[in-house]
């Protein structure tokens, strides 16, 4: 007799449709002996013993749906939200005000089902809308073009140093000591297996990049440097100055920036940067576990045909109405695969369409009252903390909107802090160890005058016992 399963399968073949149905014991030894080994064992017999299961996996019997639901309420019933928490936790994911019209607006079916269908031009709300975001992002930079996003900041970081060398045509990569940790593991991935060499910029004595070490760096084989301002530890850094020692060589500036920043800060394109990259969390998205997020690029004119994933240009149809298409598509669905300039699939639409709908809400006032309120909390923090005893903070306020601080036992001082309900910052000594008891907080405009001096006063309750 066949089973009900193996019954499924033979209908899907038939039928040129994919079931969800796991595959059976007579499936799984047709693929292997199409493969050509005999076993599964001896399928993943390359996996390290490290990686694999020691004992079977204890899973437990299966639920109703209505069991399911109940068990998974209750799970949720232990998480506190931000709104429960008194957050200082920045270190690249960011807890800012979204005004309630986006999700609204993002809810709309029109922008749920966001990918660019492949005949494009018969959609021109989605293609306004990126289009719009391209704007955005241009704006805010400085800019000549944007792509239609990609998938994080780590890989946008990513696709901007292969952009570098791709016209250069060079083999060395500079990256300051400074960026996000998990950009720089991202990079080294994407390169990994190709035959360029990065090199690390070391800091300065105030936590920036420390200029002589750089000038020690460049040579005639520099393709780019790559430098994030703020940096990872809320510095920010002077882009004009690296920029123009740069581009004393054929080496390009990648910029890495926090969007928020932009609304105060001078665009990283007046300030010398070739290519400018970054996450766009801050701008509408909400902290769901971290993600998902999505990453910007953007570049000059001479550099659109080495940037990666879709454009999307404004142009006029045969009756002069204006009308939205995709200027640019290099990527391999679209392009000889060795002739593209990516494989930018997952490029987040629905969020970058997000960020355009978030800006548009805030405006340019907006956006700015935000960014000072970051700044002016952090700055009020920093003098606070400088207050405390048993607190040292080791470097100056050239900050946006967060910054460094150093407490004996450092990891302790936090999980005491958790337990009252206020997470007090990021423990760098988990990614930097020289920065061991070193922990990097942030504000943004959500937090009040009474929230800092909330967390200050139980932060010196904990120390101290006042």
């Amino acid at each position: 007799m066949i089973s009900v399963a193996e019954r499924g399968i033979e209908i899907a073949d038939s039928k040129n449709k994919m079931p969800y149905i796991l595959n059976t014991e007579k499936t799984i030894k047709q693929m292997l002996k199409v493969i050509g080994v005999s076993s599964v064992e001896e399928l993943y017999a390359s996996l390290p013993q490290s990686v694999r299961l020691k004992e079977p996996l204890d899973i437990p019997l299966g639920l109703s749906e209505q069991e399911t639901k109940r068990k998974f309420l209750g799970l949720s019933d232990s998480n506190k939200t931000t709104r429960q928490l008194n957050s200082f936790l920045g270190a690249g994911c960011y807890d800012h005000y979204i005004p309630s019209a986006l999700g609204h607006i993002l809810s709309q079916s029109e922008f749920l089902t966001a990918y660019t269908p492949y005949q494009a031009e018969c959609s021109q709300g989605i293609l306004q809308a990126i289009y719009e975001y391209q704007s955005y992002i241009c704006l805010l930079t400085g800019m000549d073009v944007s792509n239609a996003s990609v998938f994080d900041g780590a890989s946008g970081l990513a696709e901007a140093v292969l952009m570098a060398l791709r016209i250069t045509k060079l083999n060395k990569v500079l990256v300051s000591s400074l960026i996000h940790p998990e950009y720089r593991k991202t990079l080294e991935t994407y390169l990994s297996g190709l035959d360029f060499v990065i090199e690390e910029v070391k800091e300065d004595s105030d936590l920036s990049v420390d200029i002589d070490a750089l000038s020690k760096k460049i040579d005639d084989q520099t393709a780019c440097f790559v430098v994030q301002s703020p940096n990872f530890f809320g510095r920010v850094e002077d882009l004009s100055c690296l920029s123009s020692l740069i581009k004393r060589t054929k080496a390009l500036t990648i910029a890495v920036v926090n969007p928020m920043s932009l609304a105060i800060l001078k665009d990283p394109a007046s300030n010398g940067a070739d290519i400018v990259c970054g996450d766009g969390q801050p701008l509408g998205g909400a902290l769901n576990f971290g993600g998902p997020s999505f990453g910007f690029l953007a570049t000059k004119t001479k550099y659109l045909r080495q940037l990666p994933g879709r454009i999307v240009g404004k142009t006029v149809d045969s009756a002069g109405n204006p009308a939205y298409c995709l200027t640019m598509q290099a990527r391999e669905q679209h392009i000889r695969r060795e002739k593209a300039t990516s494989n930018i699939c997952s490029n987040q639409s629905l969020n970058a369409i997000g960020a355009a709908v978030y800006l548009s809400l805030m405006g340019k006032g907006g956006l700015t009252v935000s960014a000072k309120s970051g700044f002016n909390n952090a700055q009020y923090l920093y003098r606070r903390l400088k207050q405390v005893a048993g607190i040292t903070v080791p470097f100056s306020n050239k900050l946006f909107n967060e910054f460094v601080w150093r407490v004996d036992n450092a990891s302790d001082i936090l999980f005491d802090l958790s337990k009252r309900d206020i997470l007090g910052g990021y423990y760098l000594g988990k990614d930097f160890p020289k920065y061991e008891n070193h922990i990097l907080s942030c504000c943004t405009e959500t937090k009040t005058k009474s929230d800092i001096d909330a967390f200050v006063g139980v932060l010196d309750e904990v120390l101290n016992g006042k």
